[in-house]
């Protein structure tokens, strides 16, 4: 099961000194699906005031997330190619631009903790 962030550009909302509307995505929620639409069909039946309000499923935006369980293990899979590639790396000098090094070493620093 996977966990998704829905979001739309419909409407619009109001500044906190209430004065200005601003123009921005508004958050409808998050919700779990094994894919786009069915995280969309739990959203909506989990929360009735979606489609009270007229939003239009079209005009939504579905991400998945990146939950903390995904992230421990990219991390674990990134430690554990890490060293080997690291000293292959280091032995052989220039690898080609794509070298799976280079995408490792962008993963290690992308999954460091906060």
């Amino acid at each position: 099961m996977n966990k998704y962030i829905i979001y739309t550009t419909e409407g619009h909302t109001t500044a906190p000194n209430e004065v200005v509307e601003v123009e921005n995505c508004q958050v409808l929620g998050c919700a779990n699906g094994k894919n786009k639409q069915e995280a969309v069909k739990n959203l909506l039946e989990n929360n009735l005031w979606i489609t009270e309000a007229h939003f239009s499923t079209a005009e939504f935006i579905v991400q998945p997330l990146l939950t903390e369980e995904i992230l421990s293990d990219i991390k674990k899979v990134v430690d554990y190619l890490w060293m080997d590639e690291e000293r292959h790396y280091l032995e052989r000098g220039n690898y080609p631009r794509n070298q799976i090094f280079r995408v490792l070493e962008r993963l290690k620093s992308i999954s460091q903790p906060f």
